[in-house]
């Protein structure tokens, strides 16, 4: 199936996304992600996906789709690695446009 990433919904992306960490292509990077929070969480109380991805940068560590970061997000956030703030911040990526991205307690 021949599509456009960009024509798709944020829904269908997503679906995307997991799709692509269930067919084992971002399952890796998901994983490290993970760590990476965990060990944030030992430096730090609280952190955005920025946070993660300096430390996945200077790891060499990339995604096959950008979108498994939320992925990995989520996942800390069901397992109670972390918790939702109310609490926003610019995007520290240059890939981001300094959108807002949302600020987490990391749990200890």
């Amino acid at each position: 199936m021949d599509y456009d990433v960009e024509d798709l919904t944020s829904n269908e992306k997503l679906h995307r996304a997991y799709s692509l960490i269930n067919s084992g292509e971002d399952h890796s990077f998901v994983r490290q992600c993970l760590r990476a929070i965990k060990r944030l969480s030992k430096t730090q109380e609280f952190m955005t996906s920025c946070d993660v991805w300096e430390l996945l940068d200077h790891a060499k560590i990339t995604a096959n789709n950008p979108r498994s970061m939320g992925v990995a997000v989520k996942l800390a956030h069901k397992n109670g690695i972390i918790q939702r703030t109310d609490g926003f911040k610019p995007s520290r990526r240059k890939q981001a446009n300094q959108r807002p991205v949302r600020v987490w307690r990391l749990l200890k």
